[in-house]
């Protein structure tokens, strides 16, 4: 349950509002600690630093916050734009969790708000002469802490939407969902397969909305099964679209109330849009799709795709080749596992189909390819040869230069006989 708050807490915390809100609420906080504080002060020491100049740089903060929040707001909506345009329409989902540009618009937003309380404070007399010393020490931290973050965002401007920036971090979610799906491939359930026996007379719990699963939590599940006395099985499994009315769960041994059902859905939330959190297909199928669009004949840039591809190799080496430990930890749950088949359906299917007759991506995807299964064992190592084997075909189908077959020819040879 602890890790389940946690992990809500985390993705929370991604969101601008939150951070936005936060640095405001910090920022009163200060301006009250500076008020408390007066009383310490010796006396003469505002007139010795100068500290009657706080108020020309509160107005200088409150003037040109407001701002700097505008044209950050402009850049932002347009790197979105931008980004979805000429990559993949998913990468929004990534940008507007980027916590580097929402950390940056909150301390601007929050530095605004900070001045403009303060400015209505210093008219109110509520900042004596000891005060406004404390009000002058703080005021000059948050100076420095906005050329510290105007610093950073110029920096982060450089490559905020563009290619390399959108691919290596569509890379390292991936990456994550991925190692974490290979670790706890059931989430630390019982496994749900098609050869598991369903309970017949078990209790329905049906999506009230249409959308996507996220993501289970399954530390609030399990505690939900031990305190009334049953067995979940999660019958449908994280990225999978449910209309409304449909079957999510079912519920075996205890009886589920009006407000155990409604926690069981809170559990297993459901939205419009698919997250990478706990989607590791998710995340594949974002990254081929950079490279289908490529791979278009609008844009015909083949060089993208090899490396997307690669990129591929890389999630699937780092992410997928870890030792499963899964274990019933949560013996009162069953989830569906997700098995690697789906994550090399998901990244390279749709490059081979899209390639054509652009041999050396398909030299890549067979490169690729070769690496992951060299590199892991087990099922992932099994599944990456299937799908070097199903995408080589493809492409000898694909492929009308006689030249170009015999190359991929050479290559697939090599790998029978490797094997």
């Amino acid at each position: 349950m602890i890790w389940s708050i946690l992990r809500w807490l985390g993705q929370v915390s991604r969101r601008i509002h939150v951070r936005v809100i936060l640095f405001a609420v910090l920022n009163v906080l200060a301006l009250a600690i500076a008020a408390l504080l007066g009383p310490v002060i010796p006396a003469g020491l505002g007139d010795l630093i100068g500290a009657d100049a706080v108020d020309r740089i509160l107005q200088i903060i409150a003037t040109s916050m407001l701002a700097v929040v505008t044209f950050s707001l402009t850049v932002m909506v347009t790197a979105f734009a931008r980004s979805e345009q000429q990559w993949t329409p998913r990468s929004h989902i990534l940008l507007r969790e980027d916590t580097r540009t929402h950390s940056v618009l909150a301390t601007f937003l929050g530095a605004y708000i900070y001045a403009l309380i303060a400015i209505i404070m210093r008219s109110a007399d509520l900042f004596g002469e000891k005060e406004v010393v404390i009000l002058f020490g703080m005021t000059v931290l948050v100076v420095v802490l906005i050329v510290m973050t105007m610093i950073g965002w110029i920096v982060h401007l450089e490559g905020l939407g563009s290619l390399p920036q959108m691919a290596r971090d569509l890379e390292a979610r991936a990456v994550k969902a991925v190692r974490q799906a290979a670790l706890q491939p059931c989430q630390g359930a019982n496994p749900l397969t098609d050869g598991t026996e369903l309970p017949g007379n078990a209790q329905a719990v049906t999506a009230k909305t249409a959308g996507y699963v996220q993501q289970i939590f399954e530390g609030a599940l399990q505690d939900m099964a031990q305190r009334i006395d049953a067995r979940f099985y999660i019958t449908v499994p994280v990225g999978r679209f449910v209309q409304a009315g449909e079957v999510i769960a079912l519920l075996e041994g205890g009886k589920a109330g009006p407000q155990d059902i409604a926690a069981i859905r809170a559990a297993i939330p459901i939205d419009d849009v698919r997250g990478f959190d706990m989607d590791p297909v998710f995340g594949v199928t974002v990254l081929a799709e950079i490279a289908t669009r490529a791979l278009s004949p609008g844009i015909n840039d083949p060089g993208t795709a090899i490396d997307i591809v690669y990129r591929l190799s890389h999630v699937m080496l780092s992410g997928g080749c870890g030792a499963e430990t899964d274990g019933p930890t949560h013996d009162r749950l069953w989830i569906r596992p997700i098995a690697p088949a789906m994550l090399f359906e998901a990244g390279f299917d749709p490059v081979a189909r899209c390639a054509g007759d652009a041999v050396e991506v398909h030299l890549a995807i067979q490169r690729a390819l070769a690496s992951v299964a060299a590199g892991c064992t087990g099922s992932m190592a099994e599944a990456a040869r299937r799908a070097a084997d199903v995408q080589g075909q493809r492409g000898l189908r694909l492929l009308s230069d006689q030249h170009d077959r015999a190359r991929l020819e050479a290559v697939l040879l090599s790998s029978v006989d490797g094997s």
